[in-house]
This record gives structure tokens, sequence and C-alpha cells, in this order.
């Protein structure tokens, strides 16, 4: 039994290493060897950019004073405010900005995937960029946006997510998004980006695929345009600033519904891992998402197993190193969770993060398996 205990601990310490470092330290060895070019060029198509907003009158108004002094030609952007059935002052905000050029588009409850589907059918820009009400861009992000599409394969460009104010559970957010911008840059260089930024991405109009209002736009969209054979590109130079969470609470109650709309989108986009079709970009999917989405496992597995190797009498001092650890965490960062300007506080907000996002995982596959695929959303975060 000792044996066996002792196999599958370390096999799951295996995977999940494997997951979270082995998986980066390959795209950092290969990226030098394999890179996709592309070509940029200062182009400045026509462009649409589609606000999806459900009772966001609490910062929809400092949105669109940002998006109607972006540093792009403004006979060339359409700015179009999707109301996904909004009860608020939303569509009274949007209006007042009519006289500046703001299209309203006022749709019955239908969620941020249905309401893009429909903006995007009367658009008139020739790309279409897609931004959440408190996402507030840099003047030239729309320039940097679609100076990608200079390159004829390319067919969506994401931009980048900056976290502003961000502390305890906002500062552990900020921390992952870094990870993951680290994850998208390579990627991007090796095939195709897995995944866009949902405040921040850009499709060519004649590329958009409708999807299904039940799946994530930002992450199923470009999945659908690499199955077609389309390219999708990491633009870091364009720039989204939002404000992190400001609580563990609200960060989980985002991460089930982003977690279970993420997992369906991948499981409706499974083709993409047969490695003979998709080549690397399957390869890259499995590593980033599959066997992301398998870490509780990992870790329930690894936890079990070293409980039973305690009470065998083998790896007390880790086993009891790892009890305290995780009881430490959660005390600090549930009793401090605005504060991390100490390292052992921010240390504890890190592993508690760690342990909510992959808890988050469980709801997210119970979901799954119930069929409840939460297309509504209501706003989390402040505006910054």
């Amino acid at each position: 039994m000792q044996t066996v205990f002792e196999g599958i601990f370390w096999l799951s310490v295996a995977m999940i290493l494997l997951v979270t470092i082995g998986y980066p330290a390959m795209l950092v060895l290969v990226s030098p060897l394999i890179r996709r070019q592309r070509h940029l060029d200062d182009v400045e198509p026509t462009v649409t950019l589609i606000i999806a907003a459900h009772n966001e009158e609490r910062c929809l108004a400092a949105k669109l004073e940002n998006a109607v002094a972006l540093d792009y030609p403004r006979e060339r952007l359409e700015i179009v405010v999707a109301s996904d059935g909004s009860t608020d002052g939303t569509a009274a905000i949007a209006e007042s900005f009519r006289d500046r050029g703001v299209r309203l588009c006022s749709f019955p409850r239908t969620g941020k995937t249905g309401v893009q589907n429909l903006v995007a059918k009367s658009a008139t820009g020739e790309i279409l960029v897609f931004s959440d009400a408190n996402a507030l861009y840099r003047p030239d992000a729309i320039r940097k946006l679609v100076r990608n599409f200079a390159d004829p394969t390319i067919a969506c460009v994401s931009g980048q997510l900056s976290y502003e104010r961000a502390d305890g559970a906002g500062g552990c957010e900020n921390s992952y998004w870094n990870y993951e911008k680290f994850l998208k840059r390579r990627e991007s260089d090796l095939s195709s980006l897995i995944g866009a930024n949902g405040s921040i991405y850009a499709v060519r109009r004649a590329d958009y695929i409708e999807i299904n209002n039940d799946l994530i736009s930002d992450f199923v969209q470009p999945l659908a345009l690499v199955r077609n054979g389309r390219r999708v590109v990491y633009e870091p130079e364009a720039v989204s600033i939002e404000e992190a969470g400001t609580t563990h609470a609200v960060e989980f109650r985002r991460k089930v519904r982003i977690l279970t709309r993420s997992i369906r989108g991948l499981l409706h986009m499974r083709e993409l891992l047969n490695p003979f079709r998709y080549g690397i970009f399957s390869f890259q999917l499995f590593m980033h998402k599959v066997l992301r989405y398998f870490v509780p496992i990992f870790l329930l597995s690894a936890v079990t197993s070293l409980t039973g190797l305690a009470l065998l009498g083998r790896y007390q001092v880790l086993f009891t190193l790892a009890v305290i650890s995780i009881a430490v965490a959660t005390v600090v960062a549930r009793c401090m969770e605005r504060r991390g300007s100490n390292l052992l506080v921010r240390v504890c907000h890190l592993l508690y993060y760690y342990l909510m996002v992959n808890y988050a995982l469980v709801p997210a596959w119970l979901n799954i398996a119930r069929g409840a695929g939460m297309t509504l959303w209501v706003p989390d975060r402040k505006s910054t």
C-alpha cells in the first residue's frame, strides 16, 4: 500500500509541476527555434467598437469618454453599446453620447455572446473590436490592434489586459494574469493564440463566426477561427486597463462562471485536439487548457495519497508542513483580504488564490455535468 501511495503522490506532483512550470519552460525553449513571423503596418481600416453592457451605469460614461477620445480617425470608428437587457441607466447614458457618434443597440436579455452576434450583423467596420464597459483603452490601443491585420493570414488579434490598484485578492489576480500573458506571447509566436482577452480583442468582420449564445466568445471565437485555418495573435502593446477584483469571493464567482463557459467551449471545439490535423496548436491546447482543467484531480490525489502515507508513518513532516501552510494561508487571506504589502501576506494570498482557482473548477465541472451553461452574466467589478 505504501508503494501505491508513493506512486500516486509523486505522479500527481509531477503532473501539477508539468502544467504550471513544465509547459511554460517548454515554450521558452522552443520559441527561439520555431517562431511564426507576422507583417505589421500602420493601416487604418474602418472599425466598429462593440461594448457589451448589462446594467453598467456605474462605469459606462467613463468608458464612452475613453472611446470617443481614442487616437483613431473618428470617421473610421463606429462605437456601439450593446445593451443586454439593462434595467438601470445604461441606455440613457449611451443615448447621451449619440451626438458624439455613439450608437445604442438594446436587446432583450440574451447574454454577452448573443448581443455580440447581433451587433456584428449590422456593424459597418471591416474590423470588429470587442470590449467590456469597465475596460479603459490606452489612446493607441485600436491602432496597435489593427496594424496586425496588414497580415492577411491573421483573423483575430487579442490585446493585453492590465490591472490597476491591485492588492490582496486583486494582486493575486494580477500575478495570475502576468503568468497568462507570458504564455500568450509565446503561444502566439509559436502558432496561434489560445483564446483572446474579452476586454480587448479584434476580429475581421469577413472572418467573424457566429457561435452559440451559451459559449464564451473570447475563447471559442478564436478557436473557431483556428479551426478554419486562420491565425490568432497576441498584441501586448494594445492595452486595456481594468480594476482588479476586490475580494476573493468576487474572484471565485467570476472564475466559476468563466471556467464553466470555457470548459463547455473546449468540449464544443474538441476536434482541435487532433494533432494530425492541427499540429502544435493541439499540443498547446492540451497542455494549456485540458491538463489545467484536471489539476483539481491531481491536487486531490496528491493530498489523499500524502494523508495515507502520513497515517502509515511516512512523509509526516511534509504532511504537517502542507497542512500548516494551507491553514495559515487561508486564515491570512480571509482576515487580511485587501492588504498584501508584507511578503508573507502576499505569499499567503497567492497560495490561497491558487487553491481557490482550482477549487472553482469543481463547481464548474458540476455545472457542466448538470447542463448549466451560465449564459448570462452580472458585472462583478468596479470601474477604474
